[in-house]
């Protein structure tokens, strides 16, 4: 079964706080934005998109592997799966081609909010599949019935 929108924005939602939160973490202990020196050419975006994909790999790659689920997926119940087979997509495919879109959620933090609505916007129709999901060839389905 297809899963709903709620579960979907809720899950997104979850994943948009926690994988930040644990880049933030990394910064800190690995120090990588203490010094002067990392703020002296202004803000480093190159570091903290590295420090973010880092973050979302360290939280979300093992889940997504393993299970077809990022952390806040698995607390609402949902999962990915290949559109057409139904089972697990291939890691590579998470990865490579779904995982460049969770950037996409945080560019509305600096303006850029039609990114991620156009790529949400396709999740209302009927199939409930987003940009990415058409990119990446999956579907998010609910797990919450299964064993």
């Amino acid at each position: 079964m297809k899963a709903s929108i709620l579960r979907r924005l809720s899950a997104a939602t979850l994943d948009f706080f926690v994988v930040p939160a644990v880049a933030l973490i990394i910064m800190v202990i690995s120090g990588a934005l203490e010094n002067a020196e990392a703020w002296s050419n202004g803000f480093p975006w190159v570091r903290v998109l590295l420090l973010g994909v880092t973050a979302y790999l360290l939280v979300n790659g093992v889940l997504l592997w393993r299970y077809g689920q990022t952390l806040g997926k698995r607390l609402c119940k949902i999962k990915v799966v290949d559109h057409n087979s139904g089972h697990l997509p291939a890691f590579w495919k998470l990865v490579v081609l779904r995982g460049p879109f969770f950037p996409l959620l945080h560019s509305t933090l600096i303006g850029l909010w039609y990114l991620p609505a156009i790529d949400l916007l396709l999740g209302l129709r009927g199939d409930r599949r987003c940009l990415h999901d058409w990119v990446c060839g999956t579907s998010v389905v609910d797990c919450s019935t299964q064993t």
